[in-house]
């Protein structure tokens, strides 16, 4: 029985083409199309990441006064609401929301922003 080695150094096995037989190096052609992939699928749409957080609502002290959940170890997520949802609750109410993470810059800074799907009353 034998044992297949795992040759090669950054980049093997992601995709870059296995190295030939006869010892030639990887042609500048070859090359060209594995960094072409690896550039498109690094630039590529991110799988949004599902969050469920629990912690207490206020307003931050910024220009837009931006909905903010902060949660039991300090951390301050920014809350993205659905266009069609409006929030009534008084800063301090303990909630949980579930949402995705959002991948894109923020002009408030706050902290990770969370497109919200649920939020309920944590009491």
């Amino acid at each position: 029985m034998s044992r297949n080695k795992k040759r090669g150094g950054p980049g093997h096995g992601r995709g870059l083409p296995a190295p030939r037989s006869d010892g030639d190096r990887l042609g500048s052609e070859e090359l060209r199309e594995h960094l072409r992939r690896a550039v498109e699928s690094a630039a590529g749409p991110r799988r949004p990441v599902d969050v469920l957080v629990t912690g207490t609502l206020s307003r931050a002290e910024v220009e837009t006064h931006p909905l903010v959940l902060t949660d039991e170890r300090g951390s301050a997520w920014e809350l993205v609401l659905p266009a069609a949802w409006s929030l009534d609750a008084s800063p301090g109410v303990r909630v949980t929301v579930r949402g995705d993470v959002i991948d894109e810059e923020s002009a408030t800074q706050v902290g990770p922003r969370l497109r919200v799907r649920s939020l309920s009353r944590a009491d």
